[in-house]
């Protein structure tokens, strides 16, 4: 990693990439510190931590201005939420009934894309797994579609089937033990441009709207979702509205992350939740006008909004263009220079949210504005809000109190227990707390609320311990980690408590879903029992 020791000594910034759309964790915070002489345990500089039960004496930030927003009041303490994870043919989240929709980019195109948006001649689309198959149970499936072309199915099938009925079935086979789905991919031939519809299910399935029930069943257990994997935040692509994408339209050319809105409102009505969204950073004006337009007149309950992606974190692209963009202005004058960053980042949310309060000024009480940072991490926070006003355009502070070991991310194998783990994963959990307390008592000296924007377990490991990381992250033990992570977070911060995500596979890259896939045994799922035991779901 280029490491900008400058950056990490004066904010405790350590650089982690998640990689959204793979679920990798590509580099860990100890690892980044480590390469520039610091700590992965250690607290951002600047910041306080003290033992849990103690009185906490927050830093000092800045006075409100004489007549700030009013902050909305907040939903019942102790809300949960989860960043929801989306389709995708390599993923074990089954969301839609319909398992083409939006699982993969039409590939290996002939003859462009028509104006529905799938191939004029030729092309193959990847299917998202059915439930049963991801339990381990061969399923047949249905393929139909409208207008003219010859279909192929192919991959984890018994046999290569071919029709040009406009309607064709087959049987998908699991590709190992529940979890292991396997890859069937659709191939069109031969069409005159008039394809249309795709639709692959099983005939069983129930559906909700177009959203499979149980997706919806199971996202019910969280009373915020948010989008951000669903938005180029992270790609850190530019957007306008004639460029975004549609519902009820496949993924096509380069895909930058975006997803139809409509979409992700269709689950946040449908769970009966509220929303975060994430705005891109190099979206237009029109864009976002329009954007919290369509929000506000369709989506059912709160609206967060949030601008780009972790802005402190070196490891996207978004924080190298603010702060060549706070440079650029010279935003802080003959100050620290990194001091840019942050002032932009203020900045930008302050331009942004101008428009989304504009589009909200009649109701005021759905709306949250939300600014992000490093956990714990005051010293960014106050130079955030040196930014003229700042202040009076946010309604809450977030960071991400991720906690884990080390010890498995080593060239040799681990020889303690499972139970020598948790107890360094209960020492670092009491540190994410700790660190995360600063955020809180910052917002509540300010009148604003304060919760996460992400957060959970992110221990990984060497190929050599990646059993002991899938015990790890399957141990009952993790229960009883979440149950205790939960509660203090519960009783520190005064807003949602977001998780990330909502499904994801464990290996030795860690296990960042709160289950492992849909429909997985809760006996199987410990992450997933202790958020139903903290809101009364068991």
């Amino acid at each position: 990693m280029a490491c900008k020791a400058e950056v990490l000594s004066k904010y405790g910034v350590c650089a982690v990439d998640r990689s959204p759309v793979h679920r990798l964790v590509v580099l860990a915070c100890t690892a980044a510190l480590t390469a520039c002489g610091g700590s992965g345990s250690a607290p951002a500089t600047g910041v306080s931590v003290v033992a849990e039960g103690s009185t906490k004496t927050p830093e000092t930030t800045p006075a409100p201005s004489p007549t700030p927003t009013a902050t909305p009041a907040p939903s019942p303490r102790g809300q949960i939420g989860v960043s929801a994870v989306p389709a995708s043919y390599y993923g074990t989240e089954r969301i839609w009934a319909n398992l083409a929709y939006r699982a993969s980019e039409w590939m290996n195109v002939v003859g462009g894309l028509n104006q529905y948006g799938n191939p004029n001649t030729a092309g193959r689309i990847f299917l998202q797994a059915p439930n049963d198959v991801l339990l381990g149970k061969a399923t047949r499936i249905t393929c139909t579609w409208q207008g003219n072309g010859a279909a192929f199915v192919n991959g984890s099938v018994p046999n290569w089937v071919k029709s040009d009925t406009r309607t064709i079935s087959f049987v998908w086979q699991p590709a190992g033990p529940p979890g292991k789905h396997g890859g069937v991919w659709f191939d069109l031939s031969g069409s005159d441009g008039t394809f249309r519809d795709l639709d692959c299910r099983e005939p069983s399935v129930v559906a909700n709207g177009r959203l499979d029930q149980r997706y919806v069943d199971d996202m019910k257990l969280y009373s915020v979702v948010r989008f951000l994997d669903w938005s180029t935040a992270n790609s850190n692509a530019p957007i306008s509205w004639a460029t975004r994408s549609l519902p009820n339209h496949q993924r096509s050319g380069t895909f930058t992350g975006d997803q139809p809105l409509e979409d992700q409102i269709e689950i946040a009505n449908a769970i009966g939740g509220d929303a975060w969204f994430t705005i891109p950073w190099n979206a237009d004006d029109d864009y976002i006008r329009r954007m919290a337009t369509l929000i506000r007149d369709t989506l059912k309950g709160k609206a967060y909004f949030e601008t780009g992606n972790e802005v402190w974190n070196w490891m996207f692209k978004v924080t190298g263009q603010a702060q060549a963009e706070g440079e650029a202005a010279n935003l802080a004058g003959s100050g620290n220079k990194w001091d840019n960053m942050f002032l932009r980042y203020a900045q930008k949310t302050i331009e942004q949210n101008k428009i989304v309060t504009d589009v909200f000024k009649a109701q005021p009480n759905r709306l949250v504005r939300v600014a992000s940072f490093q956990s714990g991490n005051t010293v960014a926070m106050n130079i955030f809000l040196r930014y003229p006003d700042a202040i009076n355009w946010v309604d809450a502070f977030a960071d991400a109190p991720y906690f884990g070991v080390n010890d498995l991310n080593t060239t040799t194998r681990y020889t303690g227990t499972q139970a020598d783990l948790f107890a360094k994963v209960e020492v670092e959990r009491k540190k994410s707390i700790a660190l995360t307390s600063n955020i809180a008592a910052a917002a509540k000296k300010l009148g604003k609320l304060s919760m996460i924007y992400e957060g959970g377990n992110g221990t990984i490991s060497s190929e050599i311990n990646a059993d002991i990381n899938e015990e790890m992250q399957r141990s009952p033990l993790m229960e009883a980690a979440y149950d205790r992570y939960l509660a203090d977070l519960r009783a520190v911060h005064t807003g949602p408590i977001m998780l990330y995500n909502s499904t994801g596979p464990t290996s030795r890259f860690g296990s960042w879903g709160q289950h492992e896939f849909t429909g997985q045994p809760l006996a199987n799922a410990p992450k997933r029992r202790a958020i139903m035991t903290a809101v009364g779901a068991r």
